[in-house]
This record gives C-alpha cells, sequence and structure tokens, in this order.
C-alpha cells in the first residue's frame, strides 16, 4: 500500500462523499476514484459503498480506516522531523567590516528568508584582512570587505557599496541645516575623529583648511567606537567625519552633510566576496539577492 492511496482513502472515509474529499486534498475527482479503486485491488477486499448522498464504509473499510489514520499520522511527523533537521542544520555565515553594507545587509536576510525560511543567518564583525582570510579557508560563507584593505585576486567579488565621508553634526547648529558643506566650512569647528583618521589625506585637507583661515588645530576628541562619535555630536561637543553608511543609524540629536570637496582616497569600495567552490542553494540565493540590492 501507497501512503497517498490511503491519505485519499482516509479523506473520503471521513468526508463520506468524493467530491468533497477531492476538494480538501486539491485533485480533481477521477484521479481520486481511480486511487480508493487501485487500493481496493491491492488488498482484494471493498473498502466503500456508494450511496445516493456520497459513500459509506464497509466493515473492512472501517478496519482499515482506524489503522490507516495513525500509520499516516506517524509518515507525516516523520517528514516533519526530517526536514525540521535539515532546516536546522542549514547556516550562512557572514562576516562584515562595522559600517559596511548596513543597509543591504538586513534587507538581503529578510530577502533569503522568504526564499529559505529555514536557514539561519549568523552575521560576524570582523577587519576587512581577517575576513577574506576566513573566506579563503572555509569558515566563513561570505565577506562584506573594504576592498583596498585586503587581497580578493583568489576570491570570486562584486562591488556592492562605495562609501565617501560626511560630517556628523549636531542638530540644533545651523549647519545641519546645510545640503553640503566644504572642508573650509568646517574648519572652524571642533573635530571629533577616529584615530585612524589622523593620518589619512581628509585630515590633512582640514589642516590646511585651519592654516589658511589661520585657525589652530581643534581636534577635541577621539572616539573607537561609531556609536561613540555619535553621542558625542548628539551632546554638541563638535563635528565627527563618519562614511555616510552612518546615515542608517539613526541617532536622535544628529544630522549628516555630504561634504563636496573630500580628498578622492576617502572614497571606499566595499566589496562582496566568496571563494569559488561548491555551495548550498541558498548561499547562491543571497549572493543573488545582495547584488540586486546593491544595483
Amino acid at each position: 500500500m501507497e501512503l497517498r492511496h490511503l491519505r485519499h482513502f482516509i479523506a473520503v472515509a471521513e468526508t463520506q462523499h468524493f467530491g468533497r474529499a477531492a476538494a480538501r486534498l486539491g485533485m480533481a475527482q477521477p484521479p481520486l476514484s481511480q486511487s480508493i479503486m487501485r487500493l481496493e485491488e491491492q488488498l482484494g477486499v471493498k473498502l466503500l459503498e456508494r450511496t445516493p448522498r456520497g459513500v459509506s464504509l464497509t466493515s473492512a473499510g472501517a478496519a482499515l480506516l482506524a489503522d490507516a489514520k495513525p500509520l499516516v499520522a506517524q509518515a507525516e511527523l516523520a517528514e516533519r522531523r526530517v526536514r525540521q533537521a535539515a532546516e536546522e542544520r542549514a547556516s550562512l555565515s557572514i562576516a562584515f567590516v562595522p559600517m559596511c553594507a548596513l543597509r543591504i545587509l538586513p534587507l538581503a536576510i529578510q530577502g533569503l528568508r522568504k526564499q529559505w525560511p529555514g536557514v539561519d543567518v549568523r552575521l560576524i564583525e570582523r577587519g576587512s584582512a581577517l575576513t577574506v582570510a576566513s573566506v579563503k579557508n572555509g569558515s566563513i560563507d561570505l565577506g562584506v570587505v573594504v576592498t583596498s584593505l585586503a587581497n580578493v585576486s583568489d576570491l570570486e567579488s562584486v562591488v556592492i557599496e562605495r562609501l565617501r565621508v560626511v560630517a556628523a553634526v549636531p542638530a540644533n547648529w545651523p549647519v545641519a541645516s546645510q545640503r553640503s558643506v566644504r572642508i573650509a566650512d568646517l574648519a572652524q569647528f571642533p573635530l571629533i575623529m577616529f584615530p585612524q583618521q589622523l593620518s589619512q589625506p581628509l585630515f590633512a585637507a582640514f589642516e590646511t583648511a585651519r592654516r589658511d583661515a589661520g585657525l589652530s588645530p581643534r581636534v577635541t576628541q577621539q572616539a573607537r567606537h561609531p556609536y561613540t562619535m555619535l553621542n558625542l555630536v548628539a551632546h554638541e561637543l563638535g563635528i565627527g567625519l563618519m562614511v555616510d553608511s552612518a546615515r542608517h543609524l539613526p541617532v536622535e540629536g544628529v544630522a549628516f552633510v555630504d561634504i563636496d570637496d573630500v580628498p578622492a582616497s576617502d572614497e571606499m569600495d566595499v566589496s562582496l566576496v566568496w571563494a569559488d567552490r561548491s555551495h548550498k542553494p541558498y548561499h547562491h540565493a543571497m549572493v543573488t539577492i545582495i547584488q540586486e540590492l546593491a544595483l
């Protein structure tokens, strides 16, 4: 006996009508009738009697129904357990550089969940060089890196984002109402910077603007974490220099203003990287989703 024949028989026996059973099973009535006939042929007994209002069970049919229902229920439970176990093992790990792909990654995870609801996506903050090494050795499935900070030549890669430096300014300051400013416009304000920015061309440009304006250096605070910088800006301790993905981290009391004359070297390409090896279908799906969001 096949499980599908038993499922068909149970539906007819419970509804006592071929038409209602076919509707419940989502199939046409003729194939359902043929399925019951095959079951009766296999068993060599008559299971159903047709009546003016539908069908009724024979004594053999009643005996089969009593045994078939728990048998089919057990088979369905086994199927669910197998699928659940497979989904629990399905996972996708993505390492990313902080402040990169802040818009793309959450949207991509939402998109993957619609296609593959059982896949567990793990996000891990990690520097670009370590992310590339992890993707190469297979401990990480996908990486989001600043392309210029890591050697991605041995990996598959696609640029998904280009970041630029913007000014994070107190929302109550007049400069917050401007669509864009120049470095010289910001030179008068106290600066809040990340330590690594002190060695970048952007800081040199600010120092040049200060000297030209006859102003002394005013780096009043250093912050190592984006939220620390945003909190200092919100309390009006100065302006911060951040990548424009910070716009996706709304903090009360902070506005973001474009800087027109940021040195070109401060533009950063952000790439999605993965190894050229066999992958699960949901891995390929995530790559496609991220590329589509990056367009």
